[in-house]
């Protein structure tokens, strides 16, 4: 248990500093209202780096819902960083109700087009 937890930090060093959220543009962000200010907390962004490449950093408490993901072994709060397809990232935009960052990121908008669901442009 404890070979894989320092296994999983050690592998997410090396993914945050591939994925700098500080030398990337961050596109959108979510918060979980119900769980604000609790070992429930969810907070989710979306980047995209200087390479093109889509990730979400998945922050928060104790009993936070990115525990659930695929190759979280850590059972404290925390943060984990992982990358998604462009439509990973424009469904995840979709499910967040960021559709402003649709109409205004091209790449987002040009599948909506492509899907028969164009955005309405204010």
């Amino acid at each position: 248990m404890i070979k894989d937890i320092l296994y999983e930090k050690a592998e997410q060093r090396l993914i945050e500093k591939e994925l700098n959220p500080d030398k990337s543009t961050k596109l959108a962000q979510w918060n979980s209202a119900d769980h604000n200010h609790s070992l429930r907390n969810d907070s989710e962004k979306l980047y995209i780096n200087e390479n093109g490449e889509y990730f979400i950093i998945y922050e928060g408490g104790l009993s936070s819902g990115f525990h659930e993901l695929p190759g979280v072994e850590t059972w404290f709060g925390g943060s984990y960083t992982r990358t998604i397809t462009i439509e990973d990232a424009y469904a995840w935009c979709e499910e967040t109700g960021n559709e402003d960052i649709i109409r205004e990121h091209v790449p987002f908008f040009m599948i909506s087009i492509s899907r028969g669901r164009p955005r309405n442009i204010p």
